[in-house]
């Protein structure tokens, strides 16, 4: 019997250091986003609906002042875009411009500078590691407050640091999922 606590009080060690291993790797990657220029996103945006879900091919150019999105795909809505400064949105189709008003929500024109805003300011919530399509992933979830309510993210990164696959969720409902197609920073 003290053999076995023995063995199970080891064990119970290790994971733990596993866990201590796991979130200082997760702090040293967040701290590279903090200290990120500017990045280039291209992603596959779906947003899951109550009767429906919506696919977007977009690529997004980010700095720390804002960010730009331009819709690629669906071929009917390409060179849609949308600017993020700060909490507003601007829509822009083909030279016009239309003001959206504030960003209270996630939505497709937004969560890509999401995902890196709540990468830099987020509260980590939980890390791990995942496989994710047979690649080994450090997977953060990272709670982040909007004027609309919470906002979990979890992304999923690459040995490289770089997001694979992102899932936003409010209210404990998955409301739009990103996987990106390529990722570059400075």
């Amino acid at each position: 019997m003290k053999k076995c606590l023995v063995w199970l009080l080891a064990a119970a060690l290790l994971l733990a250091g596993c866990g201590k291993k796991t979130a200082s790797q997760a702090e040293s990657l967040r701290q590279r986003y903090r200290e990120m220029q500017a990045a280039h996103m291209e992603a596959e945006i779906t947003c899951h609906l109550e009767t429906e879900n919506r696919t977007f091919t977009v690529s997004c150019d980010w700095t720390p002042t804002g960010a730009g999105t331009t819709v690629t795909g669906p071929e009917d809505l390409a060179g849609l875009t949308a600017s993020v400064s700060g909490e507003d949105l601007t829509v822009s189709y083909d030279g016009a411009a239309l003001s959206a008003g504030s960003l209270r929500d996630v939505a497709p024109a937004n969560c890509l500078p999401w995902l890196l805003r709540a990468m830099e300011e987020g509260y980590l919530v939980d890390a791990g590691q995942e496989t994710l399509e047979g690649l080994d992933c450090l997977r953060l979830a990272l709670d982040t407050t909007a004027p609309g309510g919470k906002v979990l993210c979890t992304v999923w990164l690459g040995g490289d640091g770089a997001p694979l696959y992102a899932e936003f969720s409010q209210d404990s409902r998955v409301v739009l999922t990103a996987r990106l197609l390529s990722f570059t920073s400075e």
